[in-house]
């Protein structure tokens, strides 16, 4: 995305199915990440896909300047650095997973932003807890995400008529392909011991 920020204000006007559909998918590749099934969520991400979390700057008051550093950038990965670190995170010795931490994401005010052709601009806000060892200590992260996502709806519906399958939605089916995700932090100072996929 070329914005360095979250645009404010954006509504695109969609039916209440497609919100529904967009919030369902949300909801389970959430629980994905939460149980690290990580190469089921690997999945539904296309193989051009930009993941950047900008580091947040602290601006004064009617300052110019974004609050997100266009520069800086605690991760800014494509396919290729996310398939690996998904491998890395799978193997039992993985040390920023080592113990496995308990994750939980709460999703909420999921809006479509803009509509262009079968891509869906949508922002919601999440806090994602994590904990880990049999300690007392956890984190509470807060965000508010931008995702692209591309309804293969059509794409299926689009096959169905020129004889290649049927119209209906297999178990199998993907209902969108995410092509494009920003993390915006709302802390200007991270404070956990390392920023990994299934905090996103």
């Amino acid at each position: 995305m070329s914005s360095p920020a979250p645009a404010r204000g954006q509504q695109a006007t969609i039916d209440p199915e497609t919100q529904q559909r967009v919030e369902q998918f949300l909801y389970r590749e959430a629980d994905l990440l939460d149980t690290f099934a990580l190469e089921e969520w690997l999945d539904l991400i296309d193989e051009d896909i930009v993941l950047s979390v900008p580091v947040r700057v602290a601006r004064d008051p009617g300052a110019e300047e974004s609050e997100f550093s266009p520069d800086a950038n605690y991760l800014r990965e494509d396919y290729e650095m996310i398939r690996e670190r998904v491998g890395r995170l799978n193997k039992e010795y993985a040390w920023s997973e080592n113990p496995r931490s308990r994750v939980r994401h709460v999703i909420g005010n999921v809006r479509v932003t803009a509509v262009d052709g079968d891509e869906l601009t949508v922002r919601n806000n999440q806090h994602v807890f994590r904990s880990y060892g049999d300690t007392p200590d956890h984190d509470l992260i807060s965000a508010q995400r931008e995702t692209v996502l591309r309804d293969e709806r059509g794409d299926r519906e689009g096959r169905a008529s020129d004889g290649e399958g049927p119209s209906g939605a297999s178990e199998g089916d993907r209902e969108f392909t995410i092509l494009d995700r920003t993390v915006y932090l709302d802390h200007s100072i991270l404070n956990t011991k390392n920023l990994t996929l299934p905090l996103l």
